[in-house]
């Protein structure tokens, strides 16, 4: 097992990709420290707003040492800068950017010990345009400038940062999208290898990037998203 007796932090746990990421864990023989402002599964389960440095704190209290992070908590909103709310930019950002921050920014001591594995969850709406998603995309590039600096700034610590930049996968944040069967096709459509992401596709890359098999991997935004940021599929 290639997580055998890591402490995992991973944020988001409670539903989505940040459950998917954590069970895998569990099975690669990973101890999982799960975060959530809803309870999740797991045994050790912590309830904590990421966007609150206090809750941070509290959330993390009593470890003394982990392996791992991955930040996985996140919220969406669609629409164009001229329509988005000042509140749902804020929100947005305060979950997947400030959260992200905040949560590495606490964790960092109890990794530099010995070193690790800092994982972030970007999109592939952080690499490429999308429309009518403003500040979702706004907040998912930045994870990526964020990844490249901190990983610039803890390799001499031995803390390797990535992040994975995923397509459109099912997860509860799809869930509107997919009750239209038309628009459903339109999206499936986007993506070469002709499917939607199953959380799991996500789940066995962030495995491999906690895992020792990527100790020269650091610095990376790595897209798992089934050909979607390759290019338009369109034959002109």
């Amino acid at each position: 097992m290639r997580l055998s007796k890591k402490q995992i932090v991973v944020t988001g746990a409670a539903s989505g990709l940040g459950a998917s990421i954590a069970e895998e864990c569990v099975k690669e023989g990973a101890t999982v420290i799960a975060i959530d402002r809803a309870q999740s599964p797991f045994p050790d389960a912590r309830i904590a707003d990421v966007g609150d440095e206090d809750q941070v704190k509290a959330a993390l209290k009593g470890l003394t040492r982990i392996d791992g992070v991955v930040n996985s908590a996140g919220i969406a909103r669609r629409a164009p800068v001229g329509d988005t709310a000042m509140e749902d930019f804020d929100a947005v950002m305060r979950v997947n950017l400030r959260g992200t921050f905040i949560m590495s920014k606490h964790c960092l001591p109890l990794l530099k010990p010995e070193g690790g594995a800092i994982l972030h969850l970007s999109s592939g709406v952080g690499i490429m345009g999308v429309r009518n998603r403003s500040a979702y995309s706004a907040s998912k590039g930045a994870v990526v400038a964020l990844t490249r600096n901190m990983a610039l700034d803890y390799a001499a610590d031995r803390i390797r940062v990535n992040c994975l930049c995923p397509g459109f996968v099912t997860t509860p944040l799809l869930d509107a999208l997919l009750k239209d069967p038309e628009r459903t096709a339109r999206l499936t459509a986007m993506h070469p290898l002709g499917r939607l992401g199953d959380p799991a596709d996500i789940a066995k890359a962030a495995i491999f990037l906690l895992s020792d098999d990527a100790a020269w991997i650091t610095g990376q935004a790595i897209a798992v998203d089934g050909g979607l940021s390759a290019g338009n599929m369109t034959d002109i």
